[in-house]
């Protein structure tokens, strides 16, 4: 598989995507062309493990050998607290919600981590190097990439996290975790403000070359590739891949919902991505209108999704302009410099042909948690909650799966308040909040990050 830049230029192999995270001209990685999967070979008692050999060995090709690949999928998913990692529920109105929050840190984001990182190990290991990698978190990536590069002898990591922007059941899944190798920075800014580093000190190729950096936000194409396989996996498991469906993804940084249209584009056969945003609807606003306008980022309930500028976007921007690299680095020079993208009718109606969108605000939030709780006995975070929203607002039911995107604990305030009544969700979660909590506080400032770094190796 060849592998190119939005921006323009060419880097070749799988290794070196994953390594650099970002491309050296500042676009995102993307394959030369899509593999495809013929979904009728697929069975239907398929395990979640050899699925996802099948879904992603074509797009690492021979860099990683069939045999090693299979053994480093078979311990990604162990710790996981289902036979299959990925579980449903059937929800009264028809739909289906797709948990995939049966990870170690309770979040969507532990599939792609725990793989992710065993696979950076496997090159590393080949190598006998060490290498540093460097997140940017709303709440649930950091997490998530903090405990499995926990288990690495390899990797050190540097997370970043908006400071009184996530929940204190996030902070403390990451700040409680010990040991060496975790770097982990309060700044005082927002989500997009610790993108924007990240972003800034993968860009400074004199600084991430001479300490080995690289990234692990969904910007890294292995995140996303990783992701593709719960959406084959949903579709297997509802009717063996024979009807057409519809996925409402809670999204911010437009990841996750991005790795459906990879599916779409692999031969999945998925009629409708619904975009689900809560205020912070650049998204949303863009498929309605056509313009990708950022603004001031607001405070919710759903802070995973609290972004306004979603990464992401750029690698579709990409295919509705043609491929076009001069095409996608005007545009973009055009949003560093104004906060604004617009495309033509034509591409819009690219980008509507697999999308629809949906901004659901805090109100409805709660009243979806309420009436999830007291229909169907079952408690959702407001992320979730987000997607079964913009799911009814849709008027798709039929075959519509919701993306589960975390357990209701991490959110135990909003899901309470949604109720009106205690839960006993933090059973077994004690030891969390007794335990000392350890990080530094930054500024909002690249060269405050750089000295962290720095001082550490």
């Amino acid at each position: 598989m060849e592998y190119i830049s939005t921006r323009g230029s060419k880097v070749g192999s799988f290794q070196n995507v994953l390594m650099k995270g970002l491309a050296q001209d500042g676009g995102l990685f993307i394959p030369n062309e899509w593999p495809q999967i013929n979904t009728n070979e697929l069975g239907s008692d398929l395990s979640y493990e050899n699925l996802t050999a099948k879904i992603i060995q074509p797009f690492i090709g021979s860099e990683i050998h069939d045999d090693d690949l299979h053994s480093i999928i078979s311990s990604a998913y162990k710790d996981f607290s289902s036979p299959d990692p990925v579980t449903f529920k059937k929800l009264s109105r028809g739909e289906t919600v797709v948990e995939l929050f049966n990870g170690p840190t309770l979040a969507f984001k532990d599939f792609a981590m725990q793989l992710l990182i065993p696979i950076f190990d496997y090159f590393l290991d080949k190598e006998d190097r060490q290498m540093n990698l460097i997140v940017a978190t709303s709440g649930d990536t950091g997490s998530a990439a903090i405990h499995a590069v926990n288990k690495s002898k390899n990797l050190n990591i540097y997370c970043l996290y908006p400071k009184n922007r996530i929940s204190e059941f996030q902070r403390r899944q990451m700040s409680t975790v010990k040991g060496n190798k975790i770097n982990l920075c309060e700044i005082n800014g927002t989500f997009d403000d610790c993108q924007n580093i990240v972003k800034e000190i993968l860009a400074d190729n004199e600084f991430s070359g001479k300490y080995n950096i690289s990234a692990v936000n969904s910007i890294n194409w292995a995140r996303v590739m990783i992701q593709v396989v719960y959406y084959f996996f949903s579709a297997l498991r509802l009717d063996n891949c024979e009807s057409k469906y519809n996925f409402s993804v809670p999204t911010g940084n437009f990841g996750d919902v991005y790795a459906g249209y990879i599916a779409k584009k692999m031969g999945l056969n998925i009629n409708r991505l619904i975009v689900a945003t809560n205020e912070n609807d650049i998204l949303d606003r863009f498929f309605k209108t056509g313009q990708y306008m950022s603004r001031e980022v607001v405070k919710t309930s759903s802070p995973s999704m609290d972004i306004q500028v979603a990464s992401n976007f750029e690698r579709l921007l990409f295919d509705a302009l043609n491929r076009s690299s001069s095409d996608i680095n005007e545009k973009m020079n055009n949003f560093k410099i104004n906060g604004n993208i617009s495309v033509n009718s034509q591409s819009l109606e690219v980008c509507q042909s697999y999308f629809s969108s949906e901004k659901v605000d805090m109100k409805s939030v709660e009243k979806v948690i309420m009436d999830t709780y007291e229909t169907d006995g079952y408690l959702v975070d407001p992320h979730t909650a987000i997607g079964i929203h913009a799911s009814r607002q849709s008027q798709q039911i039929e075959n519509n799966f919701i993306l589960g995107t975390a357990h209701p604990v991490k959110f135990l305030d909003t899901v309470e308040d949604s109720i009106r009544s205690k839960t006993n969700l933090l059973n077994g979660y004690e030891k969390l909040f007794e335990a000392t909590e350890k990080f530094d506080s930054l500024n909002n400032s690249v060269d405050e990050v750089k000295l962290k770094i720095e001082s550490s190796n």
